[in-house]
């Protein structure tokens, strides 16, 4: 039976699960300035179209033809290519990538196949290259073990202290980040867990229209409380230099 994935497909995402998830292109974006990087798990392909602006070339791999052949049709660059291929088999040579990126993928990789993923990534980064990956807190998600369901898509999910143990069986040095809301995004939060604005109209109910433009402005990139952020971002090296 084939597995059933979840992946972002921004015109039929909404808008504040999509900055969410656009917000660690937008962190890495900062270092891929004249590099080649390569995505693994690139689903629909708007992230690494987004690194086009930035990166001096892109390639997107994802292990479903079907889906690299929307991302190829979707998005267009002169510095990017897509290309099917699995993400524990990666067909390319040593030391050939500036960055790697994989995020939000970690989670769907089987249990026991986590440390060839990892080793095939570190095999491909230049010495002096960065691995960014990005996976949901599980602390943060669960909110009762009573009523929590892991989604049907997700092979592991991971706490802090299990990324982190993992990630350092493959790479030297790793530094962890994590996804939170602005101040302004987490009044906007509780003020729609109360329901405050329940009777108001749809065109005028300010939560509503607060949650139809959230951007990446409105979430944050932090090094505080990792245990209470909602996703990690980890940067990978494969030396310490």
């Amino acid at each position: 039976m084939k597995k059933i994935e979840t992946r972002i497909v921004p015109q039929e995402t909404p808008p504040k699960f999509y900055a969410q998830h656009l917000k660690p292109y937008e962190f890495l974006s900062n270092e891929a300035t004249g590099k080649t990087v390569l995505e693994v798990g690139c689903g629909d392909g708007y992230g690494s179209f987004y690194l086009t602006k930035v990166a001096a070339k892109v390639i997107g791999v994802d292990y479903e033809s079907d889906i690299i052949l929307r991302a190829q049709k979707e998005y267009k660059a002169d510095n990017l290519k897509f290309i099917c291929m699995d993400a524990i088999e990666l067909g390319f040579e040593d030391n050939s990538f500036d960055i790697i990126c994989a995020f939000q993928v970690i989670e769907h990789i089987p249990e026991d196949k986590l440390l060839k993923f990892l080793a095939g990534i570190k095999r491909v980064l230049s010495d002096e290259g960065k691995f960014y990956l990005s996976t949901l807190n599980l602390e943060h998600a669960v909110k009762s073990l009573l009523t929590y369901k892991k989604n049907p898509a997700h092979c592991k999910e991971f706490d802090l202290r299990e990324l982190r143990a993992l990630l350092l069986k493959v790479f030297l040095s790793v530094d962890i980040y994590g996804v939170g809301l602005t101040l302004k995004h987490l009044v906007y939060q509780r003020i729609k867990r109360i329901g405050l604005f329940n009777f108001f109209p749809n065109g005028i109910n300010p939560v509503d229209k607060f949650y139809n433009k959230v951007t990446t402005d409105d979430f944050i990139i932090t090094k505080h409380n990792l245990k209470k952020v909602i996703d990690f971002i980890c940067i990978c090296k494969k030396n310490i230099l």
